[in-house]
């Protein structure tokens, strides 16, 4: 990852407990979360704070391939959370092999990536 911050290991994250020292990303759990049924299911759940409700940019009214990137990092921090909430301005990191894994899957059509920033400099 191009910054210190975002180097993180998820054996060092401290939202949630590594499984037997394996990736989080190896867990049987992990590739279920970032299937595009549960993105296209979670783009719509109401509960979400989206900043402004978003409308799908894809084709026939799909998810385009930056909000299918964007809602599977916000599927697996709601899981790692586990319901609990960050905090109004609060803002975390996601583990590089979470990133690493959700940018192959869904990669940005010009390989440009914005990276991890601080809510106050989203805002």
């Amino acid at each position: 990852m191009p910054t210190e911050e975002e180097s993180l290991c998820c054996k060092e994250w401290d939202l949630i407990q590594p499984v037997n020292e394996k990736c989080v990303t190896c867990t049987e759990e992990f590739p279920a979360l970032i299937q595009k049924a549960v993105l296209d299911t979670f783009f719509f759940v109401p509960k979400i704070n989206w900043k402004r409700r978003p409308k799908p940019e894809g084709l026939n009214g799909q998810l385009s391939i930056d909000q299918c990137r964007l809602v599977a990092y916000r599927v697996v921090l709601e899981w790692a959370l586990k319901g609990e909430r960050l905090g109004r301005g609060s803002r975390t990191p996601l583990p590089s092999c979470v990133v690493s894994v959700i940018r192959r899957k869904y990669p940005s059509p010009t390989g440009t990536y914005i990276g991890f920033q601080e809510a106050e400099e989203i805002f």
